[in-house]
């Protein structure tokens, strides 16, 4: 089917009004007139999102921009609202538990964009492409404007997202944007944490300039995995895992299946609302292997710090710590691909 064809069989957002989408739980009907916000202004401060106090603010020679993951899960609301005050302190708290392993070694930049509700996450990419078509606009459209008024070409750049985030990371890359389009672009890539999703050689065939990292100081180039137990047929389970997708597992940088022990494992921090500049911190807190299209962790140290909290991801499937448990695995890494990036310019 050619690209033409498949714009064909997607609905237009007129064509999905009226009908409930929705897993497990649909939202009410859909209306365009109503359900789809104003798309932000990237001119406009209030558009971005902003660190919080205890960050660095000293200027560093490498940009983050950062793609937040899902944090919309109402009942009833198809796209976030990017001046709803509940959700951004939602997405400020993504900047802490997660992005926060780029403070002090690069300068991060966060849009707020038109994410989708959780509960069309499942259709993302099929049903509810049109409302999912509406955040990536957003996202080429911030880019562009990092691009021109922050970055300014003035330093390379890494893409950093997890679970929708990067799914619109990996997305928007097969198609040749945020830096993919062509090799002269790519050189200023760093790389691309593009964590809690799938990335498959069939993705790689529709973009050739893509590629997997292959070890730790490699640049240019995308890391993927999603976190799960050794449970039988947890991998099912994940919704995030697709069959035939590349793992690059933190405690080794490589995706062949050699096991890493706990020792490898440096540090998982667990960050608490109640104490957020003070993280729950637990040095070898697990051990990893790829697995078939998965990473899992055993030897856990803490278990406590994995509940299931979420009916989209049961208990063993641990997509809402995959930063948290290899967190200065993560930050190490970053300073790694930093350093060879720049040596080898």
């Amino acid at each position: 089917m050619t690209s033409t064809q498949k714009d064909k069989d997607i609905p237009t957002l007129e064509e999905l009004r009226g009908q409930e989408l929705g897993i497990p739980v649909m939202l009410p009907p859909f209306n365009p007139d109503t359900d789809v916000p104003d798309a932000p202004d990237y001119a406009d401060p209030d558009s971005w999102l902003t660190m919080p106090a205890y960050f660095s603010t000293d200027e560093q020679p490498v940009d983050v921009f950062w793609v937040y993951p899902t944090i919309l899960s109402d009942n009833s609301t198809y796209l976030m609202d990017i001046h709803d005050p509940v959700l951004r302190e939602k997405a400020h708290w993504t900047l802490v538990e997660q992005a926060s392993i780029f403070d002090g070694q690069a300068n991060i930049y966060a849009p707020f964009y038109r994410q989708n509700n959780v509960k069309i996450n499942p259709l993302m990419l099929t049903r509810a492409n049109p409302i999912f078509r509406l955040g990536q606009e957003d996202l080429i459209r911030a880019f562009a404007y990092f691009l021109e008024h922050f970055n300014k070409g003035e330093r390379p750049i890494i893409l950093a997202a997890h679970s929708q985030g990067s799914v619109r990371v990996v997305e928007l890359s097969k198609t040749g944007e945020l830096l993919t389009g062509d090799a002269e672009s790519l050189k200023r890539l760093v790389a691309a944490y593009a964590i809690g999703y799938s990335i498959t050689p069939s993705d790689l065939e529709q973009n050739p300039l893509m590629k997997i990292s292959e070890n730790a100081t490699d640049t240019g180039c995308f890391i993927t995995y999603n976190t799960i137990s050794d449970e039988e047929g947890k991998e099912k389970e994940g919704p995030t895992i697709i069959p035939g997708t590349f793992v690059v597992n933190p405690l080794t940088w490589k995706t062949n299946t050699t096991f890493a022990p706990a020792t490898a494992n440096i540090e998982a921090a667990f960050f608490k609302h109640e104490h957020p500049e003070r993280p729950d911190r637990h040095p070898n807190f697990a051990a990893a292997q790829v697995v078939n299209n998965a990473l899992v962790i055993t030897d856990i140290s803490n278990p406590e710090e994995l509940p299931a909290t979420s009916v989209t991801f049961p208990a063993g499937v641990y997509h809402m710590y995959d930063y948290a448990i290899f967190y200065e695995n993560l930050r190490q890494n970053v300073g790694e691909r930093i350093q060879a990036y720049l040596n080898r310019q």
